[in-house]
């Protein structure tokens, strides 16, 4: 069964990461989808004062607000590092 993780894990010379390298900005709209989710999931969090974790527990109060300020700061590095590969390149 092939896994899309064999493709990252074959080091800098594969072709997928030589096409990345010639596309950066599929990359930084990768990263910016990426930051775009983990930002409104953030913020949702924060606003409702409910988060759920990796495996679907419940969190609520002080540690839904903690996750739901790890996912925004995640999330806008995320969209930085996004317009930074779309525009330096």
């Amino acid at each position: 069964m092939w896994h899309f993780s064999q493709v990252l894990a074959r080091g800098a010379d594969s072709p997928a990461n030589q096409w990345l390298k010639e596309h950066p900005e599929v990359l930084g709209l990768i990263f910016l989808v990426i930051g775009a989710i983990l930002a409104f999931t953030g913020v949702s969090s924060l606003m409702s004062g409910e988060a759920r974790g990796k495996w679907g527990t419940r969190h609520s109060g002080g540690m839904a607000r903690f996750i739901g300020l790890i996912r925004l700061v995640a999330g806008i590095g995320a969209g930085i590092f996004g317009i930074y590969q779309m525009v330096a390149g």
